[in-house]
């Protein structure tokens, strides 16, 4: 099994871990974030299939931030006291932040051990990207604890546009 096999096993359980938590989840938006968070684990996984088979294929911008701003910004518009009343979703966003920040570890061991420069630039990317999503369901574990103060992140609050 190469780096990349292992790699890609990670991207599938930290997948499936999402799509197992979202079932486990009865609120829609804590669903829909989790399902997010699978399909950019699945992204991740077919670019490093891509990568094995020689193809070199891009990683591609993410829309996951983005979109789950919309869904707390919604949230917040209809002054909901939190992100969900489902204790389990805060469960699966604790283990969840486990995940990342092992997945970027991984990332980050990996591109400093490789010999080749575009598998180190690919993982050095990847382990960005996961310090991302480690950081996002951070956010929204304060958010789920601590709804008032999280809104004042200056990443997710809401402001105008200057």
């Amino acid at each position: 099994m190469t780096i990349i096999d292992d790699a890609i096993e990670l991207e599938k359980r930290a997948e499936r871990y999402y799509t197992n938590g979202a079932e486990l989840v009865t609120d829609p938006s804590g669903k829909r974030i989790l399902e997010l968070l699978a399909k950019e684990e699945v992204r991740h996984a077919q670019v490093l299939a891509k990568i094995k088979e020689k193809d070199h294929g891009e990683l591609g911008s993410s829309s996951l931030i983005s979109e789950v701003k919309g869904l707390i910004e919604g949230a917040v518009k209809e002054e909901k006291d939190a992100i969900s009343s489902d204790a389990s979703l805060r469960d699966v966003l604790h283990k969840a932040m486990e995940i990342e920040q092992a997945t970027k570890k991984f990332y980050e061991e990996k591109g400093s051990a490789t010999g080749d420069p575009k598998e180190k630039d690919l993982f050095g990317i990847l382990a960005k990207q996961e310090l991302g999503h480690y950081l996002l369901v951070g956010s929204l574990v304060e958010y789920f604890d601590r709804p008032a103060e999280w809104v004042e992140s200056a990443e997710f609050g809401l402001r105008e546009e200057y």
